[in-house]
């Protein structure tokens, strides 16, 4: 249980590292901060987490 709760969070980090990533490099390189143009990607990482979440919480109960 412990292994599967350390993997979840891992991976929950994961998540933020790529957002902080997109955020940080990516969308300045591109001039996207503060502009519509990166909506998608904000839409495509709340769904990936909310996966991530409702994953973890149902093998969490699961068990």
């Amino acid at each position: 249980m412990i292994k599967f709760i350390l993997q979840w969070f891992l991976g929950f980090l994961l998540l933020f590292a790529l957002d902080a990533f997109m955020e940080i490099f990516v969308f300045e390189w591109l001039n996207w901060n503060g502009t519509s143009m990166n909506d998608w990607f904000y839409m495509l990482w709340w769904i990936l987490l909310f996966g991530w979440s409702g994953y973890g919480l149902r093998r969490f109960i699961k068990k």
